[in-house]
């Protein structure tokens, strides 16, 4: 982990204080940047004005410039959820606003704090239909991929994005392009090469009333808010992707609902549903790297249910971990493809709890045609467009 990623994680510790970083030997502008970077440039911003540190000028106006694009941004972001909702009440279709455009309206402490990449709505699987012309009616084009292709993913098959001019940054946290591109979700059922974890059933009739911009909406619930990012950090962890935002919201979460969160409900559900390795890895990581409020006895309970290898695996995460696998190389070549498919389904096995769950991840590279490699080299080969 290079230095500037660990004094910003230092940072927001739950235990942090001021005295280690009122210091002007800090390389200040690199711990500036990969805040920016990494989308944890607000939540930095906010912990050092906190504090009253003396930043130098530059790396100060790199965080208030950040933080004020952060907040435009989700300014618009929300006008652009409030205009889906109206259009799905229209339809009399019960939507739940998931991840980012809940968290940083309703949980944060400030809706400039936590940037959003795109829009993550849940339906009921018999609505999506609906969901998806209430999306055509506001000129949204959708693109669609079966669940059983490449990885597997369940949980959304579509996205939704309206025609735009291409965005002028990768980094979805730094953009100021217009929409967002909307993911419509029929559960919150994680998948990857075979390895699924659905916490979905029940979660409708505990959800909470919610507004975007005086429009209708529900919520989850506080516990299963929590569960369901506790499975999508280390399944965001599974499939490469950066995971430090992911990872501050279990922190916020644990924090700011602390009051509404049943830890004994969450274990049970978490066993129930074979969500506990995801949840106590999650635990783990916001433990040791945030210092987040996680009660000791739960975390003992939960691994001492888990396989030996199951707690190593967990044991061995930390913030080194979580920045080696969301910052893997690109594929180039056919070769790097093979060898990465057959990489991440072995780090894919070690998550399942039986020989049958191991068989389910090794069984999704015998289909070889549904796999995104095969459909490149057939793409290459004109055998498909």
């Amino acid at each position: 982990m290079s230095r500037p990623i660990f004094h910003l994680l230092a940072a927001l510790r739950t235990d942090a204080t001021p005295q280690a970083f009122d210091d002007p030997n800090l390389a200040w502008n690199d711990i500036v940047v990969q805040a920016i970077i990494v989308g944890l440039a607000p939540m930095l911003h906010e912990r050092l004005s906190t504090w009253q540190i003396n930043l130098p000028p530059l790396a100060l106006a790199k965080l208030q410039l950040t933080r004020q694009a952060t907040a435009q941004r989700n300014l618009d972001i929300q006008r652009q959820v409030a205009e889906i909702l109206a259009a799905t009440a229209a339809r009399a279709i019960p939507t739940i606003v998931l991840k980012g455009a809940y968290l940083s309206a309703a949980v944060y402490p400030a809706p400039d704090l936590r940037g959003m990449s795109d829009i993550d709505l849940l339906f009921q699987p018999a609505d999506l239909p609906q969901a998806a012309a209430a999306l055509a009616s506001l000129g949204y084009l959708g693109k669609h991929k079966a669940a059983d292709e490449g990885p597997g993913i369940t949980k959304h098959t579509s996205t939704y994005k309206r025609p735009a001019p291409a965005a002028d940054t990768p980094n979805p946290y730094l953009s100021t392009s217009g929409d967002r591109h909307v993911d419509p979700h029929g559960s919150l059922e994680e998948c990857w090469f075979g390895l699924c974890t659905d916490i979905t059933p029940g979660i409708w009739p505990r959800a909470m009333a919610h507004t975007v911009n005086g429009q209708p909406a529900q919520a989850l619930s506080a516990n299963d808010l929590y569960l369901h990012l506790a499975v999508h950090l280390i399944y965001h962890l599974l499939m490469g992707k950066p995971s430090l935002v992911q990872l501050v919201d279990l922190l916020v979460v644990s924090q700011r609902l602390a009051a509404q969160l049943d830890w004994d409900w969450l274990l049970q559900r978490a066993q129930q549903t074979h969500a506990a390795p995801f949840l106590a890895a999650a635990n783990h990581l916001a433990q040791t790297v945030l210092a987040a409020p996680v009660p000791a006895d739960i975390q003992t309970r939960l691994l001492a249910g888990l396989p030996a290898h199951l707690r190593r695996t967990i044991g061995s995460l930390d913030a080194d971990s979580v920045m080696q696998l969301s910052q893997r190389p690109p594929l180039t070549t056919m070769r790097q493809r093979v060898a990465r498919g057959i990489s991440e389904r072995r780090a894919t096995a070690r998550w399942a709890t039986s020989s049958a769950g191991r068989w389910a991840v090794w069984r999704s590279a015998l289909a070889v045609t549904r796999t995104d490699t095969a459909r490149l080299l057939a793409r290459r080969l004109g055998l498909i467009r």
